[in-house]
């Protein structure tokens, strides 16, 4: 399996996650405190990983010969500029009045791209070869 492969099937992977955890809160899934916390704040995690990989899945399609180092670096752009956008994003939402600052999500959200980094190095065998 390519790797572009392997990193789009954990973004989807991702993105299946928030679509569920979207899905119960539209059909008004109740259940305990600890279930609903983390619903509330498992699309933060899911969004921090969904979309580094899904933007490295489409760069390492276009570099399918890239070596490990070069791949790693390239991920820890895209998780440094994700991570910057979604704390971004949370910030904005001081400003509004139609949106909820929650410092939870902005946990959430390291939390997320700490997982994204383990799930990198699990999927990426270290060494020479083409991306």
């Amino acid at each position: 399996m390519t790797f572009s492969t392997r990193y789009a099937l954990v973004g989807i992977s991702a993105l299946a996650v928030l679509s569920l955890v979207s899905w119960a809160r539209r059909v008004r899934f109740s259940g305990a405190e600890s279930v609903m916390y983390l619903m509330g704040v498992l699309p933060n995690v899911a969004a921090a990983i969904a979309i580094p990989f899904i933007l490295l899945g489409i760069w390492a399609d276009q570099q399918p010969n890239a070596s490990y180092d070069r791949t790693r670096r390239a991920f820890v752009v895209v998780l440094v500029g994700t991570g910057v956008l979604l704390v971004a994003w949370e910030f904005v939402q001081l400003t509004s009045r139609g949106l909820v600052f929650d410092p939870h999500d902005l946990v959430a959200t390291c939390i997320g791209l700490g997982l994204a980094g383990i799930l990198f190095t699990l999927v990426t065998p270290r060494g020479t070869h083409a991306a």
